[in-house]
């Protein structure tokens, strides 16, 4: 059993032992979101972000949610005990995930409080250590399957828990031999992986590339520090489309996340690209989005 602390309905406990009930309508109805975060030390990376997309996503997915100080007091706890139980050494980085739920109920019909709003949902945090590719993997670099994005625009704009296609889609992939699975629109345009948001640089015009967000795409919190990170050293994500297979223009592609960081990838399909040629560059923006992060820690408060 991997090793984390839980915070759930105001009690801390370890992965092993941590239960939710039964009657959850995440659980049930997979009625949640969530949101993961990297912690720097105990410092939350892009909690700015992060808070404004649960905000917009509870409000979109029926969700009542609580209020920002009851969160950073949960988050606060959570870390602590991690700390205390796992020693420095693991507190340096952990990945934190931050998941609200409808909370208890069988009815399909979300509850709402008597002025209409949405009635205080389930809170939990999830704190495990943050471990990113092993240097074997970061320096070789990911494979990728393309699979059909059968997702729904609706479950795409938020941080939904509803992850069964992805699942699915990385099952297929990793039973093939891929490391994960690229989803792709039905007009054949990438989107972005099961769990990672995906850039690549063209040959031509040296610029960062990535799918614009209505090519079913979440707005990712970590590629929104890596735009800023790049914008520091003068460049700029230029939103564009890339077809599957039209990777002639392709220098270089790589997936991001915010526990992972930016790793490269070696192999879309059939097709191979050389990630030695293009390792500055990938290096690069490794480094620029990791001293972006350390520029946007927010300790929360107790």
């Amino acid at each position: 059993m991997q090793q984390g602390i839980v915070w759930l309905d105001g009690h801390l406990s370890s992965l092993e032992s941590a239960r939710i009930p039964v009657l959850d309508r995440g659980l049930l109805f997979g009625h949640a979101i969530f949101e993961t975060i990297l912690a720097l030390e105990g410092a939350l990376v892009m909690w700015d972000a992060h808070w404004a997309r649960l905000r917009a996503g509870a409000l979109r997915a029926r969700l009542g949610c609580p209020d920002e100080l009851k969160v950073h007091k949960a988050l606060s706890d959570s870390l602590n005990a991690f700390s205390e139980k796992y020693g420095e050494s693991a507190f340096k980085r952990v990945s934190v995930r931050l998941i609200l739920t409808g909370g208890d109920g069988l009815s399909l019909q979300p509850s709402r409080q008597a002025d209409g709003s949405f009635m205080p949902g389930r809170l939990i945090v999830l704190c495990r250590e943050g471990h990113g590719p092993d240097e074997i993997l970061r320096r070789r670099g990911y494979s990728l399957k393309t699979c059909l994005d059968a997702r729904s625009k609706e479950l795409v704009d938020i941080k939904s828990c509803s992850y069964l296609w992805n699942l699915m889609c990385l099952d297929d992939a990793t039973l093939e031999g891929f490391d994960d699975a690229l989803l792709v629109n039905p007009n054949g345009e990438i989107s972005e992986s099961t769990t990672a948001s995906f850039v690549w640089l063209s040959k031509d015009e040296g610029v960062v590339c990535s799918a614009p967000q209505e090519n079913n795409v979440l707005p990712g919190t970590t590629l929104l520090c890596l735009q800023n990170a790049l914008e520091a050293l003068g460049h700029h994500i230029r939103w564009k489309a890339l077809r599957v297979g039209e990777y002639s223009n392709v220098l270089a592609c790589a997936i991001v996340s915010s526990v992972r960081g930016l790793v490269p990838v070696w192999k879309i399909d059939d097709h191979e690209f050389d990630v030695a040629q293009s390792r500055k560059h990938l290096e690069l923006w490794n480094q620029a989005l990791f001293s972006e992060q350390l520029r946007n820690c927010v300790i929360p408060q107790k």
